[in-house]
């Protein structure tokens, strides 16, 4: 009977452990699989975007030499001539390939009718350029130009100034650079690139100054590895053109970036690839292994946790027995053996002690160490820390200061901690895990410290053996890869349409955000236009019972005018300021950051002096921020007009203020309204959310402010409750940081 009970919960504890080790190892496949995923789509990203800040600063480079040398006379006089030996740019070329990392500069002058008037690497001239769109829109606009175009020789960099004299148009010069050295920075970050000229231009590049092909594509790149060519031209040149992603090939991550150029039109392409060898997954293993351990520590807990219920299942019945028996026995038993009766029930090590010295223990303690009596111990160990041996690890504990505790206080003040102890046993290392708990006996004044001492050595010899197995895992890793990839690729598509949803309500969002904003701004303009519509009303008036009493002068007359005139342009002017504010930046570019917001403060400041509320703008004018200036404007002013409303929403402020300020590249906003609610401090950035009433807010305001500065801008913002000084005095409120 007990030997199949035995059988029944080793069969059942069996079945439980395998479900659990098997949900376990799907999810951690499963998360190891998406944590990849993850990293390889951000180094794709990482790699496009250094392309594109590359190509960013040749373009500049290249259009600074151009200005410059476009200011030499001898331009403008061998146009006039039309005798192109009075220009010569060979050397100059040959002397910035040997003094900078200019190293194929070519320099030419095209005539207002749009033919090669001179070459600097080359005597082929008088030919027509007219085929390519940035010389057309030279000639016509007559306007300075830097652009990524393909023409006979090669796909290069130009950058083209337009030629004057007296306001005549004599022609374009061009300073054209190539793509080596953006590549060749590229090869030294160990990244594999091949710069390719769209195939639509093949027949236009009549003379390639790499004489390279990739099918129909021309390598503009001198230093591209033949290898590296092989390998995208095994893999099919257009299936990594329409690459979205990424893709691995032969251990390299490839990725592609597109050249686009006027009016969104397609030039070129970087085929990118870095080796997964220099790529740092240390923390996804670190994470698989740290998740397998888990696995079997919980597994084990649960063998332990199983094998104490069956015991004390089992030892209850027989205890059930001998208490009928022993009935009359315990009843002349003194509470100390009650006690120690407790104690020494534990198979494991119990003892009791204030930190420092042993108070008591139960016979495990005894046998272990071969005493006979617990004073016999006590003669040569005053405190069972004194046996720990050290195993230079933090969480194997040893008779020493912890900050200022002891070690069973150091357990004590860390629960959540799993703390050991090694303890030699006649030439034998044993492992314990050390459960240590505070209370206070009957009758007793000094709380006490119970310490059990539970041996996990034959866990820690089966963790050993288990790293053994966990090396046979690949295999079967392997195979959970395969599947998951299947699965990935089904949900690609649900992950596409949940995307689009998303981009709608954006825009919604978006939309919404414009129209409360265009509300904020028609408020505004009317604190703004109210006094210069008094004024003009009052000088009308003035001037109509003036001719009614038929005492008009001249003088009076004039002034009149020209008072209601200026008032006319203030109102003009006005509409201007508000309308430029809702202008949707195309570009990114620098802006001062104490300007815009001046003008931010400007916009409101009819609304802030009804209000009575002062602005403190405490930033350097010199700082300047990169990105788009009205949108960043826009976030800002939802800011500011929520301190507005704060503010105003409380009659108990006396004192109204905005504080403005910068450091440590962190702009801070902050009033003195009394701080937001610390229940809902959390919650103010979630869209529709509002604490006003219906018809005064919509709550996507600082949604929209937060959406700006993170997703459009690349910046953080957060909000807290803080104190802060005015005036002597001593003021509460929100302050919003933004982390530039």
């Amino acid at each position: 009977m007990l030997k199949n009970k035995f059988i029944l919960n080793f069969l059942f504890f069996t079945i439980i452990s395998l479900i659990i080790y098997s949900i376990s190892t799907f999810y951690i496949n499963k998360e190891e699989k998406k944590q990849l995923s993850e990293k390889y789509l951000n180094i794709s990203n990482n790699l496009k975007n250094t392309v594109s800040n590359l190509i960013t600063d040749k373009k500049n480079a290249t259009l600074a030499m151009a200005m410059s040398i476009a200011k030499d006379k001898k331009i403008a006089e061998a146009l006039l001539t039309k005798k192109n030996t009075h220009v010569d740019y060979k050397n100059f070329s040959s002397e910035l390939r040997r003094t900078t990392r200019f190293k194929n500069v070519w320099f030419q002058i095209i005539d207002k009718n749009g033919n090669s008037f001179y070459r600097s690497w080359t005597d082929k001239t008088t030919d027509s350029l007219k085929f390519r769109k940035d010389v057309q829109k030279v000639i016509i606009n007559k306007k300075i130009l830097a652009s990524i175009s393909v023409g006979r020789f090669d796909m290069t960099f130009k950058s083209m100034v337009p030629i004057f004299h007296n306001n005549d148009f004599l022609g374009i010069f061009e300073v054209i650079t190539h793509f080596n050295s953006i590549s060749k920075i590229l090869e030294n970050n160990k990244i594999n690139s091949l710069v390719l000229a769209d195939k639509q231009f093949k027949d236009k590049i009549i003379y390639p100054f790499s004489k390279k092909f990739l099918d129909d594509y021309y390598i503009a790149n001198l230093n591209a590895q033949d290898s590296f060519i092989k390998l995208i031209k095994k893999e099919g040149i257009e299936n990594i053109l329409n690459l979205k992603k990424y893709k691995i090939v032969n251990n390299n991550i490839l990725t592609h970036f597109e050249i686009v150029e006027f009016d969104e039109n397609l030039i070129g392409h970087v085929i990118l690839s870095i080796n997964l060898d220099n790529v740092n997954i240390h923390d996804i293993k670190k994470f698989k292994r740290n998740s397998q351990a888990y696995v079997f520590l919980f597994i084990f807990l649960f063998a332990l946790l199983y094998t104490i219920v069956s015991y004390y299942i089992y030892s209850k019945s027989i205890q059930k027995l001998n208490i009928e028996l022993e009935n009359n026995l315990e009843k002349i038993k003194t509470q100390e053996k009650k006690n120690q009766m407790i104690l020494d029930s534990q198979k494991n090590i119990i003892v009791i002690t204030d930190g420092y010295y042993i108070k008591n223990s139960n016979k495990q303690l005894l046998e272990f160490f071969n005493f006979k009596s617990l004073e016999k111990f006590k003669e040569k160990y005053e405190c069972i820390c004194q046996t720990f041996v050290d195993m230079n690890d933090k969480y194997y504990l040893i008779d020493k200061d912890y900050n200022g505790k002891n070690w069973a206080e150091h357990i004590l003040a860390n629960p959540n901690e799993k703390f050991k102890a090694a303890i030699k046993k006649e030439d034998t290392l044993r492992h314990f895990t050390l459960n240590v708990n505070s209370t206070i006996f009957d009758e007793e004044e000094i709380p006490y410290i119970i310490v059990t001492l539970t041996d996990i050595t034959q866990e820690i010899e089966q963790q050993k053996k288990l790293k053994v197995l966990n090396d046979n895992l690949e295999i079967m890793v392997e195979n959970k890869t395969k599947e998951l990839k299947e699965l990935n690729e089904s949900l690609e598509k649900r992950v596409i349409e949940e995307s689009d949803k998303n981009k709608e309500k954006d825009r919604m969002l978006f939309q919404q955000n414009k129209m409360a904003a265009m509300g904020e701004m028609l408020s505004n303009i009317a604190h703004q236009w109210r006094q210069p519509l008094a004024s003009i009303s009052a000088a009308i008036s003035s001037l109509k019972l003036q001719k009614e009493l038929g005492i008009v002068d001249n003088n009076n007359f004039n002034t009149t005018c020209d008072l209601i005139l200026k008032n006319s342009n203030y109102l003009s002017q006005t509409i201007e300021d508000f309308k430029n504010f809702f202008k949707k930046d195309r570009i990114k570019s620098d802006f001062l950051l104490k300007k815009s917001i001046t003008e931010n403060v400007t916009l409101l400041k009819d609304k802030l002096k009804h209000d009575q509320i002062e602005v403190l703008v405490n930033i350097d004018e010199k700082i300047e921020l990169f990105g788009y200036k009205n949108e960043f404007q826009q976030a800002l002013l939802n800011i500011i007009n929520n301190s507005i409303d704060a503010l105003n929403s409380n009659d108990e402020i006396k004192i109204k203020v905005i504080k403005i300020e910068y450091s440590n590249r962190i702009l801070s906003i902050t009033d003195s309204a009394k701080g937001i609610e610390e229940k809902i401090l959390n919650r103010i950035f979630e869209p529709y959310f509002t604490t006003k009433h219906q018809s005064q807010g919509t709550g996507i305001g600082l949604y929209m402010t937060r959406e700006i500065l993170t997703k459009h801008m690349g910046f953080n913002v957060d909000v807290e409750n803080i104190d802060f000084e005015y005036n002597n005095e001593i003021l509460h409120g929100a302050s919003f940081k933004i982390h530039l």
